[in-house]
């Protein structure tokens, strides 16, 4: 079971955050990131369903702590005979904390087509480490994570880096959107800041070892960074694209 997953309850689901799941500077304080509970919404939806999905967008409203004990509501809200239109809305007591829409399905009768290429890259064994990180523990979500800096370029606002588990975890649409949320450990400006929302689409849950991601921030605007991410397979295969916004932190 992986450390985002959730009980079913019902109609619902029940979800306590673990160590794992969770990034802050201290012991005393560790929070829930948002690329995990994005990951529990998507995996829940993909359950209670049994239909793969195709896109979501989550909004990081309030910060879920270490030990926590969440709700997760799941409901249908639209769609057709291929297609489900659906919301989760993950809860502490009365308080909503992450709020997602997404649609789940297939229509078999197109074939697949990508039209993102993977860019050139040194494989990841002659990558260096990525710089270490101010919420990183040995036991917390960064401590569950080989990452590997293959490109850098602050002046263009963009990052290549290669990242796999340490642990083995299966390549879903789930674990795709929690791999996706490092979006602002991508710039030196943006570590440290605040996610507002992340849009994922799966493309293809291709089994692979190691996920290059491409990052390219496209503005710092009012306090906030806006970018994209694309994710590949070691094979160049397109894996998913996403964009979101985060606020930048202050500065020191």
């Amino acid at each position: 079971m992986s450390f985002w997953q959730s009980e079913k309850d019902g109609d619902n689901f029940s979800y306590r955050v673990v160590q794992r799941a969770c990034v802050g500077p201290n012991e005393s304080y560790q929070f829930y990131m948002g690329g995990v509970a994005m990951a529990t919404h998507v995996d829940a939806l993909e359950r209670h369903f049994d239909k793969p999905l195709l896109w979501v967008t989550t909004q990081f409203l309030n910060h879920g702590m270490l030990e926590n004990e969440l709700t997760l509501e799941v409901k249908q809200i639209g769609g057709g005979k291929n297609v489900v239109q659906a919301e989760a809305v993950m809860r502490r007591d009365d308080e909503v904390l992450h709020r997602s829409v997404a649609a789940l399905g297939a229509r078999g009768d197109e074939p697949d087509r990508a039209f993102v290429r993977m860019p050139e890259v040194k494989s990841p064994e002659d990558c260096p480490v990525k710089q270490g990180d101010a919420n990183a523990s040995a036991d917390n979500l960064i401590g569950q994570f080989d990452r590997r800096t293959a490109f850098e370029d602050s002046e263009s606002g963009t990052e290549y880096m290669w990242i796999r588990p340490l642990d083995g975890m299966k390549i879903d649409a789930a674990y795709l959107t929690l791999v996706s949320d490092f979006f602002l450990g991508a710039h030196v400006r943006t570590r440290g800041g605040t996610s507002l929302d992340n849009t994922f689409r799966l493309i293809n849950a291709h089994q692979t070892d190691w996920i290059l991601t491409v990052t390219q921030m496209s503005s710092f605007t009012r306090g906030a960074a806006h970018g994209n991410v694309y994710m590949f397979a070691e094979d160049g295969t397109l894996l998913a694209t996403s964009s979101q916004t985060g606020m930048l932190p202050k500065p020191v």
